[in-house]
C-alpha cells in the first residue's frame, strides 16, 4: 500500500496510540480521503505558494462569479497530479485571512523536513513551529503557517 502523501491524522490520538498501543478501529469499506479545504483571500496567489513549496499542481479549477476555487495534487507533471487518485488540497475563497481557526490544518508527510521547510520560507510561508523530535519514535514533526494564515503540519517518519 503506497503511503498517502496527505493525511489528516490528529496528534491527540496518535500520542495515544503510542502510549497505550491501542489499535484503532478499521474505516468503514468505501470511505477514502477526498481532500482537505482551506481557505483563501487570495485563492491564486495561495495556490501559487503550495505549487512552489511543496511541488503540486492545479487539478481543477471551479470559478463563478461568487467564488473561485483551485484543487492541487501531487505529481511529477500537471498530467500526473491529475492522474493521482490521492487526496487533493482544496483552496477555496473566503473573506479574510485572519487565522483564527488554528486546529484544521493540512497535513504532509516528508521525506525530508529539512528542506521542506527551506522551500516553505522561500515561497513565503513561515514555521510556527521548526521540526522537533516528537519522543523517542523517529517521528520529526513541524508546524507552519501559509501566507493566508492557514496552518500546515509536516510530519516526516523514521527511515
Amino acid at each position: 500500500m503506497r503511503m498517502r502523501r496527505i493525511m489528516i491524522p490528529i496528534i491527540a490520538a496518535l500520542s495515544m496510540l503510542l502510549v497505550t498501543d491501542i489499535a484503532p478501529a478499521a474505516a468503514p469499506a468505501g470511505i477514502t480521503l477526498n481532500g482537505v479545504r482551506i481557505g483563501a483571500k487570495d485563492v491564486v496567489a495561495l495556490a501559487k505558494f503550495y505549487q512552489s513549496a511543496f511541488g503540486m499542481h492545479e487539478v481543477q479549477r471551479i470559478q463563478t462569479p461568487q467564488f473561485l476555487e483551485i484543487m492541487l495534487d501531487f505529481g511529477a507533471t500537471a498530467e500526473a497530479a491529475k492522474a493521482n487518485a490521492g487526496a487533493d488540497v482544496v483552496i477555496m475563497q473566503r473573506d479574510a485571512d485572519d487565522g483564527r481557526d488554528t486546529m484544521a490544518h493540512v497535513v504532509f508527510t516528508v521525506t525530508d523536513i529539512n528542506a521542506v521547510v527551506a522551500a516553505v520560507k522561500a515561497a513565503g510561508g513561515r514555521m510556527e513551529r521548526e521540526p522537533f523530535a516528537y519522543g523517542d519514535t523517529g517521528i520529526r514533526i513541524g508546524m507552519g503557517i501559509d501566507p493566508a494564515g492557514n496552518h500546515f503540519e509536516l510530519i516526516q517518519f523514521s527511515p
